[in-house]
């Protein structure tokens, strides 16, 4: 898919990046610097602020927000926009757009107090057009960044440099040239230092292409935000706002003897335990492959597409007793993994989870939850929950939790049981749950219109139908059981991995 949105960021290895951080970094400590040693101007414009309004009283509180409008305000715009450029730049810039909101913040503020105390802006048009500016600049930069339709730097190149090259050979220049003192001159020189840092970093953003949709605002860590769906989907969440409410239940059958004899195969190669749990997994890993959309949940009225990683949920029982521990594991796996793959994926983990006197990381989540007294308990997990909303769980508990995932698997023919039909959970996002039970003999007719028995295998699959429509649901069904009836196919991997629509 051609990455027509998000095409702009700042690597490391761009010396622009860096020059940009310096310049934003020097500005915060120029304003430090002056202020901390006794700067007059803020007294100025307090004074005047005081003879204008009669706020003699309250000058106490007028230094407080100056002091943090003027320093508190820049400084930390600074800081975090370097931070982001540093550790971001490459893939998320978009995280630069809060810094760069906070400076337009300062710079208003900033062009208001000189219009109003300072009278170095005599016109209201001029503080109108400023403030436009300053708005305009902020969300040419954040469109940009953000992955807008914006093709081209030129905007964001034009409306930094030309205002710090009006700023600077207009304004400052002309004024330091009939008297210039370093210290005195600490304050425009650090709001030219930021502008020229956001000048550079606009001139050195590197237009990134790929088929790869890089991540935008509005994304989660576990997910990207599927931003081009019809209307309809967007309702339908609101309609059926839990999982089990737009639950759709489907049920199959497949004749087991190919699967059977590829069992006995991969036994024979050496993948002692192999069985009809990986091949399940391995062809809805496959059917993802193909089939994206299937990877997509639902968080915070919101549809999301897990992009090239796809999470599997299974429940363990350590031994095959009624009064054994029962843990839940989470494997992760690749669109273009092999059956062989799967196999070696899962076994790490349940031979992990079985080893352990805990069982799993789970258990030991679980655990500490567990000894929170009720009340607080309950608080608890609503908070949970409502980071989880908003997407705000941190990413290594969401790869605990067994409530975050693609799909649940639950293998019930090791219990000698028929599948189940198992609800979705409406914590968290799993969208498909899968359940296959155990084989059974049937009578059927054979080709030559004798009766011949076959052994089958029954699985159940409860799906989320807010993440795609049926016809998208069907075809990946019948997919998924033409993998199953020839297994021999995920032997390699697949010959195309199909992304999901933006």
């Amino acid at each position: 898919m051609d990455n027509k949105y998000t095409t702009f960021g700042l690597s490391r290895k761009n010396a622009g990046a860096w020059i940009a951080v310096f310049l934003v970094l020097a500005a915060v400590a120029a304003r430090i610097v002056y202020y901390a040693s006794g700067g007059t101007d803020g007294l100025v414009f307090i004074a005047r602020f005081e003879r204008a309004f009669d706020a003699s009283p309250s000058s106490t509180r007028v230094s407080g927000w100056w002091v943090f409008f003027s320093v508190v305000l820049p400084a930390l715009a600074g800081v975090f926009f370097a931070l982001r450029v540093i550790l971001n730049g490459r893939d998320r810039l978009y995280k630069t757009g809060f810094s760069v909101a906070l400076g337009t913040v300062f710079f208003i503020t900033r062009v208001i107090w000189l219009y109003m105390f300072a009278e170095e802006i005599k016109s209201v048009w001029h503080l109108v057009l400023c403030i436009v500016l300053y708005v305009a600049a902020f969300f040419i930069w954040d469109l940009t960044v953000n992955g807008a339709r914006i093709k081209t730097k030129l905007p964001a190149v034009l409306v930094f440099a030309v205002p710090f090259a009006v700023h600077l050979f207009v304004l400052d220049i002309p004024k330091w040239s009939k008297g210039f003192s370093l210290f005195d001159s600490l304050p425009e020189i650090s709001v030219l230092l930021i502008m020229a840092s956001l000048a550079v970093a606009a001139v050195s953003l590197e237009k990134i292409t790929g088929e790869k949709i890089r991540p935008r605002r509005g994304d989660r860590s576990d997910g990207r935000l599927v931003r081009s769906l019809d209307p309809i989907n967007g309702v339908a969440i609101y309609i059926m706002p839990t999982r089990n409410g737009a639950s759709t239940y489907f049920r199959d059958s497949v004749e087991c003897s190919r699967m059977e004899e590829y069992i006995r195969k991969k036994r024979a190669e050496g993948l002692v335990g192999f069985g009809t749990l990986h091949v399940i997994a391995a062809a809805y890993v496959r059917v993802i492959s193909q089939f994206p959309a299937c990877n997509r949940f639902i968080s915070g009225q919101k549809i999301y597409s897990r992009d090239g990683e796809i999470e599997l949920a299974l429940a363990v029982k350590k031994d095959m007793k009624a009064d054994s521990p029962e843990t839940i594991i989470k494997v992760s796996f690749s669109p273009d993994d092999t059956a062989d793959d799967v196999f070696r994926k899962f076994n790490e983990q349940v031979l992990d989870a079985k080893g352990t006197a805990l069982d799993s990381s789970f258990d030991n989540l679980a655990g500490i939850i567990n000894a929170v007294p009720g009340v607080l308990k309950k608080f608890l997990v609503w908070f949970i929950k409502l980071l989880d909303y908003f997407g705000k769980i941190p990413r290594f508990l969401m790869k605990l939790s067994p409530f975050h995932g693609s799909i649940f698997i639950t293998d019930l023919g090791s219990l000698g049981i028929p599948p189940v039909f198992h609800h979705l959970y409406d914590f968290g996002n799993i969208p498909a749950f899968i359940g296959f039970g155990s084989r059974r003999t049937q009578t059927v007719v054979g080709d030559d219109g004798t009766p011949v028995r076959k052994k089958f295998v029954d699985y159940t699959i409860v799906t989320d139908e807010r993440i795609c429509d049926g016809f998208y649901y069907a075809s990946a069904f019948k997919s998924f059981r033409r993998y199953l009836n020839n297994p021999e196919k995920l032997d390699e991997p697949p010959a195309e991995v199909k992304n999901d629509v933006y």
